[in-house]
């Protein structure tokens, strides 16, 4: 299954001690991998420069005690299969990164990879309810009309994504661990639906890798580099959600955002992003115009729950926010937002101070 530049590579990422730098080190030093398990003096001589003798004798050894085999059956037991970065089926766009994953550890529908268009759906684990909503739509619209959606396994935005997307099977999850090291029974459960439906869960990790709080910034490059583009559905200035639109950024890649009333919690990002040039969407046609999806037109305007019960109460007379309020029981603070959203979606017009009635 794997040929021998493959093991060598899986070889050396299996050493947990050695960080990104000197793993890659050791693969650069040789010319052809293929010449790795004969010729392991040159990684010794690598390991021995760098000041790290201290891995010399194990690193001899778990070649002697072929490792190598043995790892690679306990991840075949695991259901993981492992793609290096010189592997055929290793997605394009990750090789063009400044620091590609050395090797990903698969599970699920490795195809999805290298699926044509990729969407990446990220926010802060502390999203409200009304973006939440809206999020799932998007994921779901996009998701069944062939879009792959990557994201993460956080609370929040990311399992809105999940859940708008994973039946569909166009789903690839992206860990910030090892597979063995999953947080949470949510999660887990989450990861397993993945695989069952069809999606996929990656790592860069070896299974035995538990998450450390570096991995979830640098996870992130991993999300926004697989993606034609990236939305950003709520977030503070300093959440982990800024570091996903900074990679995608970085490596030229589209940005969209919600648009947030002023103060509303998780939209400071979102509005300064919108600043800085992200696109500012409301509907799937912003994404689909930009980035070319091929998306029904049924699709172009979602609404969330909230947003339909002021639509039908707006129908029926009540076009006061205070009838609004009477009818649908929200309370002003939370009514506001939803009718700003309702306005930046042409689906409803203000008319008077207080006074609203739908768009013609």
């Amino acid at each position: 299954m794997y040929d021998l530049s493959e093991k060598a590579i899986i070889f050396i990422d299996g050493f947990l001690n050695l960080d990104y730098k000197h793993k890659r080190g050791i693969i650069d030093s040789y010319s052809t991998l293929e010449d790795f398990f004969t010729n392991p003096e040159i990684a010794v001589d690598y390991l021995t420069a760098n000041n790290l003798d201290k891995f010399v004798n194990s690193f001899l050894l778990a070649i002697k005690e072929n490792f190598i085999d043995k790892i690679l059956v306990k991840y075949e037991e695991r259901g993981v299969v492992c793609i290096t970065e010189i592997s055929e089926n290793y997605p394009e766009e990750l090789s063009c990164l400044p620091i590609n994953p050395i090797c990903l550890y698969c599970k699920g529908n490795i195809d999805l990879l290298n699926a044509k268009n990729k969407f990446s759906i990220v926010g802060s684990r502390k999203t409200l309810s009304q973006y939440l909503k809206l999020t799932k739509q998007f994921s779901e619209s996009l998701s069944s009309s062939g879009i792959v959606i990557v994201t993460g396994v956080a609370q929040g935005g990311d399992l809105s994504a999940i859940e708008g997307a994973i039946d569909s099977g166009n789903l690839i999850l992206t860990l910030a661990s090892g597979h063995d090291f999953i947080k949470s029974e949510i999660n887990r459960d989450y990861i397993l639906k993945t695989i069952e439906k069809g999606g996929l869960v990656i790592s860069e990790y070896p299974p035995e890798v538990p998450a450390l709080a570096y991995h979830y910034p640098v996870r992130n490059r991993i999300i926004a580099g697989l993606s034609k583009g990236t939305l950003i559905v709520s977030g503070e200035s300093k959440s982990g959600t800024r570091h996903t639109a900074s990679f995608a950024l970085d490596y030229g890649k589209e940005v969209f955002t919600f648009p947030y009333t002023l103060g509303t919690f998780g939209g400071e990002l979102p509005n300064t992003l919108i600043k800085e040039g992200a696109y500012l969407v409301t509907d799937l046609q912003d994404i689909s115009e930009v980035l070319s999806f091929n998306l029904d037109s049924d699709d172009k305007i979602l609404l969330t729950e909230e947003e339909n019960n002021i639509i039908n109460a707006i129908k029926e007379g009540n076009t006061l926010v205070d009838d609004i309020v009477s009818k649908t029981n929200f309370k002003i603070y939370e009514l506001i937002p939803i009718l700003t959203s309702l306005e930046i979606k042409g689906v409803i017009v203000k008319t008077g101070g207080n006074e609203y009635s739908l768009a013609k």
